[in-house]
């Protein structure tokens, strides 16, 4: 005798193959989101996890909290820390983070092709000392914001536990150009759209003085802030970053030291990119 009648091998048959069909379109699926993440996903940004952007709190007793200014007191959201270059040289990670420093930015390029010859040791080593690194880049008016974005990209690739990028907006360093301010923020505008969508984060944006006076601060418009001041807070009040001292004194470093507060939760926030949110170049100014 069978074991099965007909009708129940073809129902059986039928459900396995339907199972088969789900398996496949579970794995299709798949790699079809690999493949879009690792490709760039057009003009989609990459998703960044915002839940792995975390900065350790500064204690109450660092040596850190005597670099802020006369009276200013860190609230329970903010956390200190530093930004540098290989302008600081050999920096002992390990010592600056017992002096209370939770976070770092550090200089990764500026303009094409210049890699800031201590990037990688200065990350790899906050990293080790368990201080969270974030990655900037000197922009210039002498090379094109495209290009720029690649060398960025290819020293600080996207890093879900890293702050997320900055860019510097400044004056100072070889580059004497001054195109038109729509030609400027042209070249800003292809910088940041590239290097967002590869992130998946917007970037932090800090900028002196003379550049504003000069062009003006548009690309900061929907992003965080990075601000200087060194009397007190900042006089806005949703700043995600607070640079209050370029001549601040800090243990494993020889010479003076740019200090910062973050607000981590602040930043967080400004820098999410909308889930299904796509980036676009903005169209050339035809004026």
């Amino acid at each position: 005798m069978p074991r099965f009648t007909r009708e129940q091998v073809r129902r059986r048959q039928r459900i396995a193959v339907a199972a088969l069909a789900l398996v496949l379109l579970l794995v299709i699926g798949g790699c079809t989101a690999l493949v879009a993440n690792l490709a760039g996903g057009g003009d989609t940004p990459r998703r960044a996890d915002d839940a792995a952007m975390t900065v350790g709190a500064t204690p109450a007793d660092a040596p850190a909290l005597t670099q802020l200014p006369e009276g200013a007191q860190l609230t329970a959201e903010e956390a200190m820390g530093i930004d540098v270059s290989s302008y600081q040289r050999d920096i002992d990670w390990e010592q600056v983070a017992g002096d209370g420093y939770v976070f770092a930015y550090i200089k990764a390029t500026e303009g094409t092709g210049f890699v800031d010859t201590h990037f990688r040791q200065n990350w790899d080593g906050a990293r080790a000392a368990g201080i969270t690194p974030g990655a900037y880049h000197y922009f210039t008016l002498c090379s094109p914001g495209a290009e720029q974005a690649a060398s960025f990209l290819a020293a600080a690739p996207p890093d879900d536990a890293a702050l997320p990028p900055a860019l510097d907006l400044e004056f100072d360093g070889a580059c004497d150009a001054r195109p038109e301010a729509a030609d400027a923020q042209a070249q800003i505008d292809a910088f940041t759209y590239e290097v967002e969508k590869a992130w998946g984060r917007r970037m932090v944006i800090y900028s002196s003085s003379e550049w504003r006076a000069h062009y003006g601060l548009p690309v900061a418009d929907s992003r965080p802030d990075w601000l200087y001041s060194d009397l007190g807070r900042p006089s806005l009040e949703d700043w995600s970053v607070w640079q209050l001292r370029f001549d601040g004194t800090v243990a494993g470093i020889e010479g003076p030291v740019d200090i910062d507060v973050v607000r981590i939760e602040v930043l967080r926030e400004h820098a999410a990119i909308a889930r299904g949110e796509d980036l676009r170049l903005p169209a050339p100014d035809q004026e």
